[in-house]
């Protein structure tokens, strides 16, 4: 889609190219892999990217010259750099973001707070990732309909599937139970975007739910349920 923003991903292993270059393509983002620096840094001077993310998985004095090299080319100087480690050293950390680092993030990766640090960086106005999902949500309104099929989750709402879109601002108390779970979530919801039959070609009609003061049992729970569905058949090794 063209509305992905383009991000630099330099990783020296082909197994870590991989994980990050899928990890992200299911986010939402469209990664460009090299394996050195200086491979980087001339993709750069061919195609803008909006951040570039760094394998710092190397020696230190590796790390610190690619850093430094990455941050004087004009080319990206002037965007985000987040480093991912598999060790969380906090006096290592606070010396990464004084050499430039926007951010340091550690393996594995949890899904929600990389999405929500490259959303940052990137100027993206969603701050939490969605997955697919089809399931039954009963509205206890009754309106449109006593249910619906939601096609999308995330963190903060989900979209219903509904050819009769309720205005914006309603307020709405819904119930429902994700996929291999047996308790039900219940939460208020307010209708925050519509979509009318014909009038977007590549958006299902219906209408997007914000959720409203979402238990936090609840929000980890769904959470969890979309890092399971969109990293489960993803193996991260260390120093890969």
């Amino acid at each position: 889609m063209s509305d992905k923003k383009k991000v630099l991903i330099i990783c020296h292993s082909a197994a870590g190219q991989m994980y990050f270059g899928v990890l992200l393509s299911r986010i939402w983002f469209s990664p460009v892999l090299a394996k050195t620096p200086d491979e980087g840094i001339r993709l750069a001077r061919k195609s803008q990217f909006s951040l570039t993310l760094l394998d710092g998985d190397v020696a230190e004095p590796e790390l610190k010259t690619a850093i430094t090299l990455l941050k004087a080319d004009q080319s990206l100087k002037d965007f985000p750099l987040v480093v991912c480690m598999t060790i969380d050293d906090p006096a290592k950390n606070k010396a990464l973001l004084e050499q430039g680092c926007s951010a340091v993030l550690t393996k594995p990766l949890d899904l929600a707070i990389m999405y929500e640090v490259l959303a940052r960086l990137c100027g993206q106005p969603r701050t939490t990732p969605r997955t697919a999902v089809k399931m039954n949500v009963a509205i206890a309104e009754g309106i449109p309909e006593k249910s619906l099929t939601s096609v999308n989750i995330s963190e903060g709402g989900l979209y219903l599937r509904t050819i009769q879109p309720l205005q914006e601002g309603q307020r709405l108390h819904i119930r429902f139970t994700l996929p291999h779970d047996t308790e039900a979530i219940q939460v208020a919801a307010e209708v925050v975007r519509t979509s009318l039959l014909g009038t977007q070609f590549d958006v299902e009609p219906g209408m997007g739910l914000r959720f409203v003061d979402i238990p936090q049992e609840a929000q980890l729970k769904i959470r969890n349920f979309i890092q399971w569905e969109m990293t489960g058949d993803l193996e991260w090794q260390a120093n890969i």
